[in-house]
């Protein structure tokens, strides 16, 4: 019954959102009379699965639009479970449209399951849709030049600052260490309200790091910061971490409204920072300097 009422509840909204038959159609409109008796209590069959079609409009720079449409099937235990959702666009290439579905699917595995997510997919769409027909930086260079840029940027080090309204899920917390890791990343993850990450690693490991954090379904996330360095070498890189490997951190956190949200110990949190010879970065964090007070030391 719960996950029936909060179907209803996302394909209302969808209805609110594309309101023309163009933009969202349900395959048989009998699924969704079927919903309603059942939540209403009229019928005791539970309804059959539900299917429906979103289809919206990107506009290019340069011109011309690229016509997506979303086919999507609701098990009957969504959103417990994950939907299945395909995408075809006619103005991509067979390849392109492989790509995208793959994507797609990747991003709808990091979405927690028991929440909604037809909004931050359609969301996902409108901020990735459009990179599927770009040219890469390098396409019109020959080959020398294209290979010295590569190489220069294969040697910046970068350490990057996270803020996210908080971190609590097993699954977020889980795919932030194993995403670290896979990209020899160094730093830390604190989770709670607010729940902070830091990296450190070469750029491109940084900016993979960070474009499959900030597709996690989040309330509120987003980059405070970031600090590049030119290096010569790898070795110059090790030199420049604060932090020998990745790990998630917990400063003496305590509870609040109803012991849901945790709370880290700032001054903890700062004194780590400064045994670490970082702590201009607690600022970034939270908008107030850091200072260790006499009981601390």
């Amino acid at each position: 019954m719960e996950q029936i009422q909060l179907q209803l509840q996302e394909i209302e909204l969808l209805q609110c959102m594309y309101p023309s038959k163009d933009e969202f159609r349900i395959q048989d409109v009998t699924v969704l009379a079927d919903m309603y008796q059942y939540v209403n209590g009229e019928v005791d069959t539970p309804p059959r699965n539900l299917e429906f079609t979103v289809q919206f409009v990107l506009e290019r720079e340069c011109g011309g639009n690229l016509v997506f449409q979303v086919d999507a099937f609701f098990p009957i235990d969504y959103p417990k479970c994950r939907p299945v959702l395909s995408v075809k666009c006619g103005q991509l290439l067979r390849d392109q449209n492989k790509e995208l579905n793959r994507d797609l699917r990747e991003y709808v595995c990091t979405l927690e399951n028991g929440e909604i997510c037809m909004i931050n997919v359609l969301q996902w769409f409108q901020d990735y849709g459009l990179k599927y027909t770009q040219k890469t930086e390098y396409t019109n260079m020959d080959e020398t030049t294209a290979k010295g840029k590569i190489n220069a940027a294969k040697y910046i080090f970068s350490r990057y600052l996270i803020h996210s309204h908080h971190i609590y899920g097993k699954d977020k917390r889980r795919n932030i260490l194993e995403w670290a890791g896979e990209l020899s990343l160094s730093g830390f993850c604190l989770p709670g309200k607010p729940g902070c990450i830091c990296v450190e690693g070469l750029r491109a490991d940084c900016e993979d790091f960070w474009s499959r954090t900030r597709l996690l379904n989040w309330r509120k996330i987003t980059l405070r910061h970031l600090e590049e360095f030119q290096v010569e070498g790898e070795a110059e890189i090790e030199k420049l971490r604060c932090f020998s490997k990745f790990e998630e951190m917990n400063f003496d956190p305590h509870t609040c409204h109803g012991g849901r949200e945790n709370i880290m110990n700032k001054g903890k949190f700062y004194q780590f920072l400064v045994a670490h010879a970082c702590q201009h970065i607690f600022s970034y964090f939270f908008n107030i300097e850091g200072q260790i007070s006499k009981q601390e030391i």
